[in-house]
């Protein structure tokens, strides 16, 4: 019956996620002795050359139970799907016995973000510092002295001039904001609290959730997601005077209406408009866009060759930059796919990195889905 086949997935998916999430953990901190009673998981050689030195903080198993209905002619062919929750569940048991405790380290480390986001003045040129943090691997060290100041100079430095925002399918505007640092501004769409129903990459950006995904990727370990800072800003008076002449175009008035077309516009409230900017990425760390192996095809009758094809995973490893075992691309994919988990960002189907650098993080950006 149709309800059985949909509960089916439903568990499925709870499964996958439950398993790479708590594959996600063991890939993070070294691995205890073995110990004479159980098995140790098997291990793969990319995974033994990853970086070891950061404990592991969190436990437990996490089930998200969503809308995932597939056509019933579809449901018999997601073969490859089958093979990775057994292949997961393998691992289950090894990462159980792992992480059976929380770390005592979580409360210090709490105290120590928190510091590197409340602490200032610790630098009067939080554009260069933040210029020095960056590089291929990260945008910003695990212990960020001087953040507060930059996140501050984000959220308050003077507005020097705007633009029509960088081509895709969120609204955006481009800020210059005073010492010459670029920024991107996404307004609210919906209120701070609002849920939304429907698929996960449904509706408009969420200038919140791009707030908090930095701060997830700090308490993750993941120093890839670029800095973002909430802002309330007046159209009238902060954006439309330093405008672009294109810009300026989309501006109208309509009650508390100011800004893009009017099927589509993001109104002000008592002329305050509140958003998120988030910092441009410096000039010596270009980036490439590449389409993402494990992608969504956005059409519920069509399937996507990794849900198909049992051994997607090993054919990928045979071409680059997949291939080697010195390659992090896939680990750093597994790491994404659990941040996009804990964010339920459905949408990531292109991942960005710095043109050139073989040995390049995954830049998480575009986190607003949810």
């Amino acid at each position: 019956m149709w309800w059985v086949q949909q509960a089916i997935v439903w568990l499925a998916l709870g499964a996958v996620l439950t398993a790479a999430l708590n594959f996600f953990l063991m890939t993070r901190a070294p691995p205890p002795a073995a110990h004479s009673s159980h098995q140790q998981s098997p291990s793969f050689s990319a995974v033994e050359h990853r970086s070891f030195h950061k404990p592991v903080y969190i436990k437990g198993e996490v089930y998200a139970l969503r809308n995932s209905e597939y056509h019933i002619w579809n449901q018999k062919n997601r073969t490859g799907i089958t093979n990775t929750i057994q292949s997961l569940y393998a691992h289950l048991p090894a990462v159980k016995l792992q992480y059976r405790t929380p770390s005592p380290h979580l409360s210090s480390l709490i105290h120590a973000l928190r510091q590197d986001v409340t602490t200032r003045g610790r630098t009067s040129h939080p554009w260069d510092l933040a210029k020095k943090w960056a590089n291929p691997r990260s945008l910003i060290p695990s212990s960020a002295l001087g953040l507060g100041d930059v996140l501050q100079a984000l959220a308050k430095a003077p507005i020097i001039s705007t633009d029509v925002g960088y081509k895709g399918t969120q609204l955006k505007i481009s800020l210059v904001l005073k010492g010459g640092q670029r920024a991107v501004f996404k307004p609210r769409r919906y209120s701070r609290e609002e849920l939304l129903e429907g698929e996960v990459y449904a509706g408009a950006d969420r200038h919140n959730g791009e707030v908090a995904a930095f701060h997830l990727g700090r308490v993750l370990g993941l120093l890839t997601v670029p800095l973002t800072v909430g802002r309330r800003v007046s159209p009238r008076k902060h954006l439309l005077p330093v405008a672009s002449r294109e810009l300026a175009a989309t501006f109208f008035k309509r009650r508390v209406c100011y800004y893009c077309h009017k099927n589509s516009s993001v109104c002000d409230s008592g002329g305050t408009l509140e958003g998120a900017v988030t910092l441009w990425l410096p000039a010596h760390l270009p980036l490439m866009h590449l389409p993402h192996p494990w992608a969504r095809t956005y059409t519920r009758t069509k399937l996507a060759p990794w849900e198909e094809q049992p051994g997607y995973c090993e054919g990928l490893r045979q071409h680059a930059p997949y291939s080697g075992d010195q390659s992090p691309r896939l680990l750093d994919l597994m790491d994404a796919a659990v941040f996009d988990f804990l964010i339920q960002n459905g949408d990531r189907h292109h991942y960005s990195v710095v043109a050139g650098k073989p040995e390049a993080a995954i830049i998480l950006l575009d986190n607003g889905k949810r």
